[in-house]
């Protein structure tokens, strides 16, 4: 991205441009733009500005470009991974705390299953009751619960239809994935959260829109207290038997320093 005030250059410019045309319509999935050559004299500039131009929308994930005969630099059809990506990275990177993971949980899941139990349709509500048999099926059977438990949070958004709370969510998931991964949640917990999770699904396919918001919101804060004993158990025994414990609230959990429902 170029400084306040320094001048664009010309291969950022055309980039620009393509993104404006992919915004507005005017170019489609699939379309293949001008070779560079053709590119550079409609711009009036060098094809080594094109093919850098081609070069960083390819790393967006808004062009694909192929070699050969048949090749060139093609629209790419749409895909908010890469942007999913970033998002959760820059998570990471900015360390968020368990207790900011919540908040945030707290504040988007909500209006999300409210959203859901507005506008699902019936492939989606069968695909979010089968990634939740999917998940009590795992549960019976001691299986891989933690991804089928999240996946029904990712399943929940795609219900809702709202692109900037689908991307959300999902990198909420990728972040709380990654921090839960060593944590061994108890089985009580889970199956607290088979059963919100069932009375969620239930609640959205009836449309009703209060009780998936309420239930939600409930499920995150008792999620997050089940969780909260086992993570101050873990803590103490990292930092050895003399150490203070974190202190914890009944609905808190040691709310600054824990992992605040990220097993939902």
């Amino acid at each position: 991205m170029p400084r306040p005030g320094a001048t664009p250059r010309v291969s950022e410019t055309i980039a620009r441009r393509i993104k404006r045309q992919l915004s507005t319509g005017k170019l489609s999935a699939g379309q293949k733009l001008p070779a560079e050559r053709e590119m550079a004299r409609k711009y009036k500039t060098s094809r080594v500005s094109i093919r850098e131009a081609y070069r960083s929308l390819e790393e967006l994930g808004l062009l694909v470009i192929r070699r050969g005969a048949d090749g060139g630099a093609f629209i790419a059809k749409p895909d908010h991974n890469p942007v999913q990506r970033s998002l959760s990275l820059v998570l990471q990177l900015g360390r968020t705390s368990h207790q900011e993971l919540t908040e945030a949980r707290l504040l988007i899941e909500p209006p999300i299953a409210r959203l859901a139990a507005r506008r699902a349709g019936p492939a989606q509500i069968a695909k979010l009751k089968l990634v939740l048999e999917q998940q009590e099926a795992a549960l019976a059977h001691k299986g891989h619960f933690r991804g089928h438990s999240l996946q029904f949070h990712r399943a929940l958004a795609d219900c809702a239809g709202n692109l900037p709370l689908i991307t959300l969510m999902n990198s909420l998931a990728d972040l709380t994935l990654e921090v839960v991964t060593a944590i061994d949640t108890p089985r009580p917990v889970k199956e607290g959260i088979c059963r919100f999770h069932r009375a969620i699904f239930e609640a959205v396919e009836r449309r009703d829109e209060e009780a998936a918001y309420r239930l939600m919101l409930e499920h995150i804060g008792v999620v997050q207290e089940g969780i909260g004993e086992t993570i101050a158990k873990t803590l103490r025994s990292e930092r050895g038997p003399d150490a203070v414990a974190p202190r914890t609230s009944k609905r808190g959990a040691a709310q600054a320093d824990t992992f605040s429902g990220t097993c939902s």
